[in-house]
């Protein structure tokens, strides 16, 4: 049975969107955390929005602290459109973050593979299509993000991270990304775990059969309708990702919404720990 020390390897994804880069990390740190994660969605995050003066001063808190950084890219930046201009518009953008958590010593840039939408005019809807996902688009993507790793320059790792189809091209993709230097996966338990569309045990053989490339990894509950609920809110057997964590020591991101949500995540394996609970 183990002790506190499992939650050396447990930090969180900064939940408030007004909380700046440095701001942030300065939080994590006093609140004796070892792992943080900045979301690239918030504007608080945009590269032009962290200037040279508190990058730096950044790069130094995270060095002198031993704070392990990682920093989730924005969702809404397109890699695999057919329109040159628009992808390569994309991939500019990312390297600005790539650029960005080089910078404040982030060891990785997390990026979502695996959903596209299409407009169809028929129905005026959008379609979210990610189980027959046409060749193109995942070409497409591959040389993106090959560009991506590239100008990382193994500086900052760049890491995918499981949504919730596999059709074979995806993996297949996925598996050719995984040669490349400087690259890594990122294994969220409530995306894998969720069984909604059937994918539950192939999630489960993708990631196992692929642990070696496992760089971080994100913990919420879920249940039918709903992820990245506070730990011990949902249906997941947390204590048993929290064994397989520790075997792993592997840094883990407490992915909730919300400080309320993440306060109770906390206690919740707290409790876990007084209980003896975790391995």
């Amino acid at each position: 049975m183990t002790d506190q020390s499992v939650k050396s390897y447990l930090g969180y994804s900064e939940p408030s969107p007004e909380i700046g880069p440095l701001a942030a990390a300065e939080k994590c740190v006093q609140a004796g955390f070892s792992v943080l994660q900045l979301v690239g969605d918030y504007p608080v995050n945009f590269p032009e929005n962290v200037k040279r003066a508190e990058r730096k001063q950044l790069r130094n808190l995270v060095k002198k602290n031993k704070l392990r950084l990682h920093f989730h890219g924005p969702h809404d930046i397109p890699l695999a459109s057919r329109h040159e201009s628009v992808r390569k518009g994309g991939i500019n953008r990312l390297k600005e973050y790539a650029q960005l958590a080089i910078d404040i010593g982030a060891k990785t840039l997390i990026i979502h593979p695996g959903r596209f939408a299409v407009y169809k005019i028929s129905t005026g809807k959008l379609a979210l299509t990610q189980k027959k996902i046409p060749r193109t688009y995942i070409e497409k993507f591959y040389d993106s993000i090959s560009r991506l790793v590239k100008f990382a320059g193994n500086k900052t790792q760049i890491l995918l991270e499981n949504t919730y189809g596999f059709p074979p091209d995806l993996v297949e993709f996925v598996d050719k990304f995984l040669k490349l230097k400087g690259s890594g996966l990122v294994w969220d338990i409530g995306h894998g775990a969720n069984d909604q569309r059937g994918d539950r045990e192939k999630a489960a053989a993708f990631i196992s059969e692929r642990l070696k490339h496992v760089k971080l990894i994100h913990l919420h509950d879920i249940n039918k309708t709903r992820g990245h609920l506070a730990l011990g809110q949902g249906d997941l057997n947390i204590a048993a990702y929290i064994d397989i964590i520790f075997e792993l020591k592997s840094d883990t991101i407490i992915e909730v919404l919300s400080e309320e949500d993440l306060k109770s995540s906390i206690d919740f394996i707290d409790t876990l720990i007084r209980r003896g609970a975790t391995a």
